[in-house]
């Protein structure tokens, strides 16, 4: 039988591109928009939503998410076993490792991190502010999801830099994760961005680029669910936020 997983669309290129190298043809995809990390109720109600229509065609339900600020807790399934990777969000699923994230953020806690699933999929003060202040042809297209995310009002510059300082205050630093995907148009859109923050923050911010790994995407959709990394839940079994701290 097939396995379904639940996933955050940052990660869609990631795991296709693993489904299609590793030849797996046992696992089908749900993408969700990574905006719903904004709202971990909405998250929630919306993860569990889609675990309620899963059928009886699928063995298991694979989450690909870490506790997410709660956004997973309290989620369960009637009839299907759930996985979920045992990490707080999915830095170290980018990463490679749990130990590799704790790492990083023993160094420097004050960190704001990228790749590209991230910048291409996802959302930060940056982009909010380019749409705030009607510059969205900096970017590409695809890159400005709208208002789910930024919301539909404007900003004068003044405002939107505001925003941005009081979101980013209490960054000190910018990784860039990279999985051997990265090309000159996310390392420029950074490269904007630090100048930008720059200015904003009134002090430096500096970015670094350190090597990934898709080790522990690999481990989610080939059924290497070892204890250390993975949760199991039976049907039924609520996910509590315990589970990821024990």
């Amino acid at each position: 039988m097939k396995n379904i997983a639940i996933v955050c669309d940052v990660m869609k290129q990631d795991l296709e591109k693993i489904v299609e190298t590793k030849k797996i043809q046992n696992l089908d995809f749900i993408f969700m928009e990574q905006y719903l990390h904004n709202t971990p109720d909405i998250m929630r109600k919306e993860l569990q939503e889609e675990i309620d229509k899963v059928g009886a065609g699928y063995e298991k339900i694979i989450l690909g998410y870490g506790l997410c600020s709660n956004g997973v807790a309290g989620l369960k399934s009637a009839r299907h076993e759930i996985i979920v990777p045992k990490v707080d969000d999915c830095i170290s699923l980018f990463l490679g490792s749990k130990e590799k994230y704790l790492e990083l953020f023993t160094k420097d806690s004050a960190t704001y991190y990228f790749c590209k699933g991230w910048i291409e999929y996802g959302g930060d003060p940056y982009r909010g502010y380019l749409r705030w202040t009607g510059r969205e042809d900096r970017v590409p297209k695809g890159w400005i999801r709208g208002k789910e995310r930024y919301g539909e009002k404007r900003y004068d510059e003044e405002t939107a830099r505001f925003l941005v300082a009081d979101m980013l205050k209490h960054y000190k630093k910018i990784i860039l994760i990279n999985n051997d995907d990265i090309e000159e148009i996310h390392r420029e859109y950074l490269d904007g961005m630090i100048k930008f923050l720059n200015e904003v923050l009134d002090r430096e911010m500096i970015l670094e680029e350190v090597k990934g790994s898709v080790k522990f995407l690999e481990k989610m959709v080939k059924c290497d669910w070892d204890e250390k990394n993975f949760l199991r839940f039976k049907p039924g079994q609520e996910i509590l936020q315990e589970h990821f701290f024990k």
